[in-house]
């Protein structure tokens, strides 16, 4: 056996049973086919039929089908890359596909298969006519045979009765488990058990008992395969051939609980809108449990098998399409990697808006004579990038090597923006270093994204403010400004944990996490109090501070969410929502005498509470055909993300009756929330 193509067979088997739905290699691959596809009822249909017949076909080739060594049927069972092309160019060209939709492999392994056990009528006639009887009635009675020189050869008779209690029982179970979920439905989290749902939940406990001693008795009939002698004829031949069988409809189960996932998804999206398609969703859910309870005794079997046959798995007939595992590993690395040409164009402005004032807001300002007005030009920029991504698993575009610019400016106007998503390097890490740390990081769901924005052009403005109407009364002084803004968003993808919810619920992304942003800005500070002390409801002027610069630098804990279908419809909308808080230290003054110009001021230090939020709605366009590999994609939004901020000064305790009421004595506030917003045109041409 070569060491290589073992070892890599040995491991993508391995995968499979983990992940029970394909290879780990394939995970990528098919959520890129499969994730976010229109849901078609034809196309789901169709699937859901293929997935079906596959558990029938495994059923019949094993239990039905007479064989003698051989027999020419077997042979037929090849499908190299060649073959499947072809397969796939006649099934494309077949309804109910629209080349939108891709042909899974499992079609194809299924297709072939049910041309090869079409021979086998013909060899029973031909066998007939010469009066000749196939040898066995079935290949579980050929594998009994084979088995039966060992000292476990009666554990290898029970492989039929163990193979069909794996369909019953995964049935079973699942019809039990849907029982429980409806029983369940509406129940307060921690309530006790209805006798009905405990008796539900005792039948799929004894049903997983049954399972898994189906189970034992595969694995007891595996051991006595593997034992098996097969030196001499027709041993040798009814090895080789139970493995090639074997391996065959090992390879089609497994790609077909590769697409079983995206079969329930999207007939769960149909059944949304026609609830009587709901029975389409647990038949599909069903088989899928039927089909990897097969597959996992397949699987154990083929492993057995090949001792006697003396033949390496990745050599059979079921992995003969990408000639073996090394270089099917090779082409499937190739279709993960991608390399991606962003192109973006990007309006941001900053403007303050104004609190609620004497017009009978919750904070009036009258009394005050001073506020400041901000005249920032936007910034405009157009900008590219380019990188290397590759899909790990089940994480897309799990690593990431920048190429080309070091930022995303290619052309800017009153400023720049910066973007980045490296946490690595935000920790400080520089080169290999920091793109392996960010791997690690992408694959354990962990989001980062660095935004720098720097406004060049603007003036602040001093205005003076009548204190009987908190109307402005003429321009006092005005100066020039900068504004540099730097926000980090760290968070981790909530949907990893419940992925099936969230493509129900249409979430692209729920990000769970951190945020820091950090700004400098002229400010007057004003101090309010209660009107009604205990009330909590106005607050009314007390002093203000003179204008001076004072930093905002928060660190905040929240989510952001974006909803919407994926990249994959043609045109799909999309809206982001983010609310984060937290506080951050802050240093200011206020004027010992106000009323003498020059007065000493009164330093102080204190933390800030600061709210933010973004919201965001947006269009992305698919101008490429879904099945090419060549992507470009578009998508414009238009986004706001707005920051308030003030101190607590006092906390004021107001006893009424039995109960103390708690408000906010005092506070200070700049008079307004930052806002920045802006349009945003994102083109991405994926490779």
């Amino acid at each position: 056996m070569r060491p290589g193509p073992a070892l890599a067979g040995l491991l993508l088997l391995a995968s499979a049973a983990a992940s029970a739905c394909g290879p780990a290699t394939y995970n990528a691959r098919a959520a890129r086919a499969f994730a976010n596809e229109d849901a078609r009822r034809a196309i789901i249909d169709d699937r859901a039929a293929d997935l079906e017949r596959a558990a029938w076909l495994a059923d019949e080739v094993l239990s039905s089908t007479p064989y003698s060594p051989g027999d020419a049927w077997i042979a037929a069972l090849r499908l190299d890359d060649d073959e499947g092309e072809r397969l796939r160019a006649r099934l494309e060209e077949t309804p109910p596909y629209d080349g939108e939709h891709e042909v899974p492999l499992a079609k194809l392994y299924r297709a072939k298969l049910d041309e090869a056990l079409a021979r086998a009528p013909l060899q029973q006639r031909a066998r007939g006519e010469r009066g000749a009887p196939p040898a066995f009635a079935r290949l579980f009675d050929a594998l009994a045979a084979l088995a039966a020189p060992s000292r476990e050869a009666s554990a290898a008779s029970r492989l039929p009765a163990a193979w069909q209690a794996l369909a019953e029982h995964a049935r079973a179970l699942a019809a039990e488990e849907r029982s429980v979920e409806r029983l369940s439905a509406g129940r307060p989290l921690g309530a006790p058990d209805t006798p009905e749902i405990a008796a539900a939940k005792a039948r799929a406990g004894a049903r997983r008992r049954a399972l898994a001693g189906a189970h034992r008795d595969v694995a007891l009939a595996a051991a006595a395969l593997r034992a098996a002698s097969a030196e001499q004829e027709p041993a040798r031949t009814i090895a080789r051939d139970a493995l090639q069988v074997l391996s065959f409809v090992l390879r089609m189960h497994i790609e077909a609980l590769a697409v079983a996932p995206y079969v329930v998804k999207q007939a769960r999206r149909v059944a949304r809108d026609e609830p009587g398609y709901r029975a389409a969703v647990e038949r599909a859910e069903a088989i899928s449990r039927v089909l990897e309870e097969q597959r996992a005794a397949l699987s154990i079997c083929a492993e057995a098998l090949s001792a006697p046959a003396q033949t390496p798995l990745e050599d059979t007939a079921g992995f003969e399409a990408q000639e073996g595992f090394l270089e099917q590993g090779r082409a499937i690395s190739l279709d993960a990697v991608h390399l991606k040409l962003k192109g973006d164009v990007e309006l941001l402005l900053f403007h303050q808006l104004a609190s609620a004032g004497s017009s009978g807001g919750v904070n009036d300002y009258r009394g005050r004579t001073r506020r400041l007005a901000y005249d920032v030009d936007p910034v405009f920029m157009v900008g590219g990038r380019a990188l290397l991504t590759y899909d790990f698993d089940h994480a897309r575009d799990a690593a990431r090597l920048n190429a080309g610019f070091k930022t995303d400016r290619l052309f800017s106007s009153g400023g720049d923006i910066q973007y980045d998503g490296s946490l690595g390097r935000l920790l400080g890490l520089n080169g290999f270093a920091s793109d392996v740390f960010d791997i690690g990081a992408d694959l354990a769901g962990v989001s980062t994204s660095l935004k720098i924005a720097r406004f060049t052009a603007g003036n602040v403005t001093e205005l003076a403010v009548d204190p009987a109407t908190d109307r402005d009364a003429g321009a006092v002084a005005s100066a020039p400004f900068q504004l540099l803004l730097r926000q980090i968003d760290v968070g981790f993808d909530v949907t990893k944990l419940f992925p099936e919810a969230a493509d129900d619920l249409y979430l692209e992304e729920l990000l769970a996490g951190f945020r820091y942003i950090d700004y400098k800005l002229p400010r007057i500070f004003y101090a309010l109090r209660e009107r009604d002390p205990g009330e909590g409801d106005v607050y009314v002027f007390e002093r203000q501070s003179p204008a001076q610069s004072v930093t905002s630098r928060f660190y905040q804990g929240g989510f952001s969410v974006r909803m919407g279908n994926g990249e994959w419809p043609r045109l799909a909308p999309f809206g982001d929502l983010g609310l984060y808080g937290g506080a951050g230290p802050v240093r200011y003054a206020f004027s010992a005498d106000p009323a003498v110009p020059g007065a000493p001021r009164e330093v102080d230090e204190a933390t800030m509470i600061a709210l933010s939020g973004n919201v965001s709605v947006g269009l992305r366009l698919r101008l490429t055909s879904y099945l090419s590999r060549l992507r470009l994609l578009t998508e414009v939004s238009y986004n706001v993300e707005a920051i308030g901020q003030g101190i607590i000064s006092s906390i004021r305790a107001t006893r009424r009756g039995d109960e103390t009421i708690y408000t906010i004595g005092r506070k200070l506030d700049i008079g307004g929330f930052d806002v920045f917003h802006g349009p945003r045109l994102l083109a991405v041409l994926v490779l």
